[in-house]
């Protein structure tokens, strides 16, 4: 959930101003020392300042997760799943089980009496949006079970097992489901009673029994299939709208959503009906030699009716980012789904592969003459006094759009003056450099010193850091972390290049590291904090919403800032030398690059439904997408809200170039003529696809006026270095996480960024080696060859 109410306040600030905000420190109420921990020279607090609220419902009632007394994980937020464990509620209503749940290919919804069970039918396409949205196929509950709620029994890295119990005049009977991405299966056990399975009716809604057999009973329901499936010794009897088998002691059975209304595939299902799922896990390995990305998932299973046929083997759909990211094609059945073609595979564990096109903390410099002879205007002095312009600035860390100096808008001010820093390192302006960093340093030690104004707050009940002032929803409904923190990552990552001591464990290195332990935290061991909060794994990108509040499941709206977080965790781990954390990064990015390219762009053509003519998203949600923003709908901030913020590491937004051209042809026409707002983010997506004419733009608007978090050398260095270099290159990869590949004409540009202390040579696939210094960029260029070498 994206800054969602108050981006109100954004648009009317941008149109009508607004006035500032601050807080002496000295004269506010100091947090005592039993509510501070220290971590190095830093602290955070244990307690909330006044004005903050802890997450909460509605009404703005704290709340406590909705667990089971056998639940014995760390509480999280912020997933698929997130509203059968956080009970939010509606205005005038009260919600003790869950909001729809799209695990995908199946789409679900707790209920007094059970799951209600669907998957995806016809979309409903409106001019700016798609869903599919959750309608109770089948209900399928125990005899008797009349709930007072939906618990959380526990949860893997995607799947989850809700409970739950009837009310006190029925003791005994109960039901547990587990479910989760890729999984067709719902596996359940059920205590106290018959499994009871409730057949739809009404027009359009009838249930057919299209095939029967021992165990087995195949349904369908419209243009979607079902299978229901019993034990050995048990079997589900029709009585009207309701199929009822007594399960004996063993007390299990599933549902599944088929991919076909075929007896054969009703067959094939039985075989692994049994296989329960009992946990999932991902795990990854950076691959330095290929740059590519191993990303591993493993579906555990427990086979819970053995017999003749019967295999422990789970069956599993996959995303498109993933299939189409095998090793070997997968051919045969698929889902429909809000992400696209799923397909279908027996298996336990299966591992992507995915390119690492290299992150950077900023683009090399640009050239006055380019290599091929030709020029792009480029003077290294404008630059320079640019930088020391914006060294001159009467405030470098200026109250945002809406007035606020909270987690967001602080965070904006730290990426613009961290990349500020890089600049004026390039530019050979140490005096101006230094007035940066000094900058950075002074806001991020007042953040990280636990007292009032500025501060992180840990809360125990939900095991997250909550950055106070919290802004948009931050605090009260753990919305957005990843956005914010990763600006507050990527500036500490600035600081460590040019004062290592300062991003020392002694100091504020494990600061930096709690934000990204909140939102991201890689160690399953440290149980502060829930594994990968923000990350859906399977999915391969975050969900912004806390409490996955909304009836079309959670959703994402900014992806590349979400991107700039793994750059930033990418970056700290490679100046700090970090290797894990360095890997997290590439993790995060590998992934989410895919993710981006399927679900918000779409470049392939394959995966938004026909009759949805958008050519990208703004928000992605559970069950489809929006083009749209939480508070505009004008095109620029539709699509600038998945450009920005720019870095040496948004590159991956180039590599698709015919894309990136479609992309940008389509903004102009919806807007009906070239942006004025952010007119300078337009121009820096221009530039990866057309960078001359981008160029030509900039230079006929020499009086623009940036957006807030980026800069105008920024903007000229972008824009220049394009110029000279051309577009990204993505068939040439290196050995090394900090490269970048360029091609203009039949001159490819190697680039790469050294962020050790020692000489490296790193070696690109087509044989070209570039020696780099401590901390230097270099920039090899080579005519382009015939045939790329290999390594």
């Amino acid at each position: 959930m994206t800054k969602r109410s108050s981006r109100l306040g954004l648009a009317v600030c941008l149109t009508l101003g607004c006035a500032g905000s601050g807080g002496d420190k000295a004269a506010l109420p100091r947090i005592d020392d039993a509510h501070l921990v220290r971590l190095g020279a830093g602290h955070y607090a244990t307690t909330l300042v006044a004005g903050e609220k802890r997450p909460s419902n509605f009404k703005g009632d704290a709340i406590t997760p909705k667990v089971t007394k056998a639940f014995t994980g760390v509480p999280i937020s912020n997933d698929w799943w997130s509203s059968l464990i956080w009970q939010f509620d509606r205005e005038g209503k009260t919600n003790p089980h869950s909001e729809p749940l799209y695990a995908h290919p199946l789409s679900l919804q707790t209920r007094t009496t059970g799951i209600g069970v669907g998957s995806a039918g016809t979309p409903e396409i409106g001019p700016r949006s798609f869903f599919y949205p959750h309608v109770d196929d089948l209900v399928v509950g125990v005899e008797g079970l009349e709930s007072p709620g939906t618990r959380v029994d526990r949860y893997d890295d995607w799947s989850v097992t809700a409970s739950w119990d009837a009310a006190s005049d029925r003791p005994g009977i109960g039901l547990t489901a587990t479910f989760g991405h890729g999984m067709p299966f719902v596996y359940l056990e059920t205590r106290g009673g018959a499994a009871t399975v409730t057949l739809p009716e009404g027009e359009g809604k009838d249930a057919k029994i299209f095939a029967e057999s021992a165990g087995a009973v195949g349904v369908s329901v419209g243009d979607r299939a079902y299978g229901v499936f019993s034990p050995r010794g048990s079997t589900f009897v029709r009585k009207g709208r309701l199929l009822r088998a007594e399960l004996g002691a063993k007390g299990v059975f599933s549902v599944a959503v088929l991919p076909d209304a075929r007896p054969e595939t009703l067959a094939r299902f039985r075989r692994h009906a049994f296989a329960f799922v009992i946990g999932t896990g991902v795990s990854w390995r950076y691959d330095a030699a290929t740059a590519s990305l191993a990303t591993k998932f493993t579906f555990a299973t427990e086979l819970r009716d053995p017999g003749p046929g019967a295999v422990n083997t789970a069956l599993v759909a996959l995303y498109p980012h993933q299939w189409k990211h095998l090793a070997k094609p997968l051919e045969g059945a698929t889902y429909r789904s809000a992400r696209g073609p799923m397909k279908l595979l027996a298996t336990n564990t299966f591992e992507i592969r995915l390119p690492f096109t290299g992150v950077m903390p900023v683009l090399p410099a640009p050239r006055g003459t380019d290599a091929d002879g030709g020029g792009t205007g480029f003077d290294a002095d404008e630059l320079a006094g640019l930088v020391k312009a914006a060294a001159r600035a009467d405030e470098l860390f200026p109250p945002g759009l809406d007035g606020t100096k909270g987690s967001y808008w602080t965070g904006k001010s730290l990426l613009r003056v961290s990349l500020l820093a890089w600049l004026a390192e390039q530019a050979g302006q140490s005096e101006a450099r230094a007035t940066f960093v000094d900058a950075m340093k002074r806001v991020l030690e007042d953040w990280f010193d636990g007292q009032p104004p500025n501060l992180f707050g840990y809360d125990k009940t939900w095991a997250t850091l909550i950055g106070q002032p919290s802004e948009y929803r931050s605090g009260w409904e753990l919305n957005d972390h990843h956005f914010h923190y990763g600006q507050f990552i990527f500036a500490a990552a600035t600081i460590a290049r040019f004062d290592p001591a300062w991003a020392g464990d002694s100091r504020y290195g494990k600061m930096v590291e709690l934000l990204i332990k909140d939102c991201a935290n890689w160690e399953r061991g440290d149980k502060r904090f829930p594994f990968l909060r923000h990350f859906d794994a399977y999915a391969g990108h975050s969900w912004a919403n806390g409490p996955s509040l909304f009836p079309e499941g959670n959703n994402e709206e900014s992806s590349s800032e979400e991107m700039n977080f793994a750059n930033g965790v990418m970056l700290w781990g490679a100046i700090t030398g970090k290797t894990q954390l360095r890997d997290l990064g590439i993790f995060l990015h590998a992934n989410l690059a895919a993710a981006v390219e399927q679900y918000w762009f779409d470049v392939d053509g394959e995966n938004f439904p026909e009759g949805f003519d958008r050519p990208a998203l703004g928000m992605v949600w559970g069950s489809g997408g929006k083009y749209d923003t939480w508070w505009d709908r004008n095109p620029i901030y539709v699509h600038g809200i998945n450009y920005l913020p720019f870095t040496g590491g948004s590159l991956y937004l180039g590599r698709k170039v015919d894309y990136a051209r479609r992309n940008h042809e389509a903004l102009v026409k919806a807007n009906r003529g070239e942006p004025r707002l952010w007119r300078e983010i337009v121009w820096m997506y221009l530039a990866l696809s057309d960078p001359k004419a981008a160029l030509a733009q900039m230079e006929a608007s020499p009086h623009y006026q940036p957006e807030f978090g980026v800069s105008r050398a920024f903007v000229y260095q972008w824009m220049h270095a394009l110029g000279s270099y051309g577009q990204v290159d993505a068939t040439v990869t290196a050995n090394a996480p900090t490269y970048a590949v360029f091609r203009k004409g039949q001159v490819r540009h190697h680039v790469a960024f050294n962020p050790t202390g020692q000489k490296q040579s790193i070696k690109f696939s087509d044989g070209v080696v570039v020696e780099v210094g401590p901390h230097g960029h270099e920039v090899v260029s080579t005519e382009v060859r015939a045939a790329t070498a290999s390594r």
